[in-house]
């Protein structure tokens, strides 16, 4: 009975301490007890009990548990459950097909994203003596619209897909219909120069070593100098993706640089048939001969050194590739209006400035872009007069202007009498 009345005065002691958030250290109990069964009477009991915080857990006085807890590891014969997989319940609008658009308007802005995706290069078509003709035909094979445009010599056939272009170039080739076109943006190369590789170093060689170093090369030309010697220079011609060649620093164990390829600052000529703005890759034109202006080729003309050549654009007395020609200087004219034209904007396409309230010395540190040296250069001179100094100007001149105009009237009165005197002084001097 001692102990059953000792466990219930703990408990009770600490259902107080629990409701109170106490932390007491020590009590003293009083507990009085009747004879045990063992025959040892027992009056009086002093039982000190110690309550501290680590006899009863943060769970049992509502605290928050602070104490860091074990991990529980995972034993090594326990097999991982595989990751789980939900599935997507939008997965059907992923394949899903709007039939209800009638009008065709999806398939009219997907052309136009291609359209605007994809630059398709004009044809310039030569020749064309029946237009009704060569129009039903093209407009039979074709699927998208077209336009033409009369141009000086030739028609400017623009299509709007790749499928019509390519169509109407097989069409132009079957039929033997003369035109030039371009090369697309995306089938352009890459073209490099190479330098410091030495002259006794053949092209195929070079060519062969690229290859080797995982390199897509198309070809490879030796550079000559205006007396058509060989240089220590290599223009190379690769596929887009081979930018890693400008990291090269070391071919055939030499030091090299790989540089890109400037192009050519002038209007390109077409070796084949002599006309500007193309070349021959893309010319399905008949030869013309850059030295005697035939119907040939000019590796087979038959012209002798001692015949003077004939330009097939101007007929005068020079080759075909001559820049000093009046033609060529025409179009060269004409192309560097046209660059100007289009770096000038007009006046209705200014950028409009928004009213901006701050003073007249922040606004000119924001616009005037010019340095301090141009700045302060002849500030005197770029300065304009008030309006008080033209006004004195203006009232001064007057009175100068007579000043002036009576004093040479004066002197031109007594000039007599001045040159008598000086030839006197003259006269009577020793």
């Amino acid at each position: 009975m001692l102990f059953m009345h000792m466990y219930a005065k703990r408990k009770r002691t600490k259902q107080i301490e629990s409701s109170a958030h106490t932390r007491p250290i020590y009590r003293t109990i009083s507990v009085s007890t009747p004879h045990l069964n063992c025959g040892t009477p027992l009056n009086h009991a002093l039982l000190y009990l110690s309550v501290r915080n680590e006899s009863s857990s943060p769970q049992d006085r509502n605290l928050p548990d602070t104490s860091k807890k074990k991990k529980n590891k995972r034993p090594s014969n326990v097999v991982l459950t595989p990751p789980y997989t939900s599935k997507n319940r939008f997965a059907p609008l992923l394949t899903l097909q709007v039939n209800d658009n009638t009008d065709g308007t999806a398939d009219e802005i997907s052309t136009q994203e291609l359209q605007v995706r994809t630059k398709i290069p004009p044809i310039y078509v030569y020749n064309i003596s029946d237009y009704e003709n060569f129009h039903t035909s093209l407009a039979n094979i074709t699927f998208d619209e077209f336009s033409i445009t009369n141009t000086k010599s030739a028609l400017k056939l623009n299509m709007y897909s790749i499928d019509d272009y390519r169509t109407a170039t097989k069409l132009f080739d079957d039929s033997g219909i003369e035109y030039h076109t371009y090369q697309f943006p995306e089938n352009k190369q890459l073209s490099v120069i190479i330098r410091n590789l030495p002259v006794n170093i053949s092209e195929a060689c070079i060519y062969k070593e690229l290859v080797e170093l995982k390199f897509e090369v198309a070809s490879v030309t030796r550079l000559q100098n205006k007396f058509k010697t060989p240089i220590p220079i290599v223009a190379v011609l690769l596929s887009k993706s081979s930018t890693e060649i400008y990291s090269l620093n070391r071919l055939l164990h030499c030091v090299v640089a790989v540089e890109p390829r400037q192009p050519s600052k002038g209007i390109p000529q077409c070796t084949n048939c002599q006309r500007f703005s193309h070349t021959k890759k893309f010319c399905h034109l008949p030869p013309r001969c850059v030295k005697c202006a035939g119907d040939h080729h000019y590796s087979s003309c038959p012209k002798e050194i001692e015949t003077p050549p004939k330009c097939v654009n101007c007929l005068s007395d020079h080759p075909a590739s001559y820049r000093g020609c009046t033609f060529y200087k025409e179009i060269s004219k004409k192309n560097n209006n046209n660059k100007k034209d289009a770096s000038h904007l007009p006046s209705n396409h200014t950028k409009f400035k928004f009213p901006v309230n701050i003073s007249n010395n922040t606004q000119n540190d924001v616009t005037d872009k010019r340095s301090y040296a141009a700045a302060t250069k002849n500030k005197l001179q770029d300065k304009p007069l008030n309006n008080t100094d033209n006004d004195f100007m203006k009232t001064l001149l007057p009175l100068i202007n007579t000043f002036v105009s009576q004093l040479l009237q004066k002197i031109i009165e007594n000039l007599p009498a001045i040159l008598n005197s000086v030839h006197l002084n003259s006269n009577g001097s020793p």
